[in-house]
């Protein structure tokens, strides 16, 4: 079932999932029955139940917490399993989902605006491309627009897919993935710990590959024979397959500075200086430098650096000579 969630606080805010047969976002959601399954506190007559009807011109028609810390709470049970993809005075909440109310993942993690408008939000509802199937649903406030209110919401509406024939699909392949995924951890542990006949019983039992063949054999080169050659013609073909461009993409760049100690052939080199220009020509191995303050005087000289045999090179002791020549031509 794809459950959606809508929430008022003189807000409101509507949530939904679609649970994919191949593609549920093809199919229209529908409004999800729930009932409370559970809630942290309420203030006077505020109860939980009150957020099942929207009726926000009622004062009295909403849960209010009695205290505003991070360990507030409502949990929601939906009548029937379902796959969730949509979810006040709450300007930060997150959302949370699961089979059960002990087995929860993140949702949603955002806010509604200060105002009276219905604000719908798309609900998580795969993992590892895999679409997980909603019985509980568990909304979490974090901060209120106004730092001595309580925490408030009006209204909750749940809409998603509760058609039996796709719910059980879905569930019996996120049961199925997790059981893998299982195995897949348990022959981990049993080649770190090199029960080798069991890694391999287990795994013509299950018929199930703990990884890629290529890093399998990263795997048995390295570590069981400390084969280095093989293990360097490994990486250059994972490197081929651009099988490093992901990890790469998420790595910060840190500069790594190294002080430049080459002269020139007549064992000159440039000044010490600050403000100077410089350019790096990187298909060519070439760093041009120009000008800059010695602390006293403005230079003008113009020196290249080639990386590829550590030698600087000056170009022009005094630039400002070109610009006479030029001007003189013109």
């Amino acid at each position: 079932m794809l459950p959606t969630i809508q929430l008022n606080t003189y807000n409101n805010t509507t949530t939904s999932k679609y649970m994919d047969y191949n593609d549920i976002s093809s199919l229209p959601p529908e409004k999800l029955k729930y009932s409370i399954h559970d809630w942290s506190s309420h203030s006077a007559s505020y109860h939980p139940k009150n957020i099942m009807v929207n009726k926000p011109q009622d004062q009295g028609s909403r849960w209010s917490s009695n205290s505003n810390n991070h360990m507030q709470y409502i949990t929601v049970k939906l009548d029937k399993m379902s796959v969730a993809i949509h979810v006040c005075n709450l300007k930060e909440f997150k959302v949370y989902g699961g089979l059960t109310p002990n087995n929860m993942i993140e949702l949603l993690h955002s806010g509604l605006k200060n105002d009276c408008e219905t604000e719908t939000f798309t609900l998580k509802h795969k993992s590892n491309d895999i679409i997980f199937p909603c019985l509980y649903i568990k909304i979490v406030p974090l901060v209120a627009w106004g730092t001595n209110f309580n925490f408030s919401i009006w209204y909750v509406e749940l809409k998603g897919h509760s058609q039996q024939h796709i719910v059980e699909k879905l569930y019996n392949d996120y049961i199925s993935y997790r059981e893998n995924e299982v195995i897949r951890l348990c022959l981990k542990h049993f080649r770190q710990r090199c029960y080798l006949d069991t890694f391999n019983s287990l795994q013509q039992l299950t018929n199930i590959k703990l990884e890629d063949q290529l890093l399998t054999d990263l795997h048995s080169n390295l570590v069981f024979n400390g084969d280095f050659d093989t293990t360097e013609e490994i990486l250059y073909r994972a490197s081929e397959r651009n099988l490093f461009n992901d990890y790469i993409k998420e790595c910060q760049c840190k500069p790594i500075w190294k002080r430049i100690r080459a002269t020139d052939k007549n064992g000159n080199s440039p000044y010490m200086r600050g403000g100077h220009q410089m350019c790096i020509d990187s298909d060519l191995g070439k760093i041009y430098m120009f000008g800059g303050w010695d602390g006293s005087k403005n230079l003008n000289d113009f020196w290249e650096y080639d990386e590829n045999l550590e030698e600087w090179t000056c170009l022009s002791t005094d630039t400002l000579k070109y610009e006479f020549l030029i001007n003189k031509i013109k």
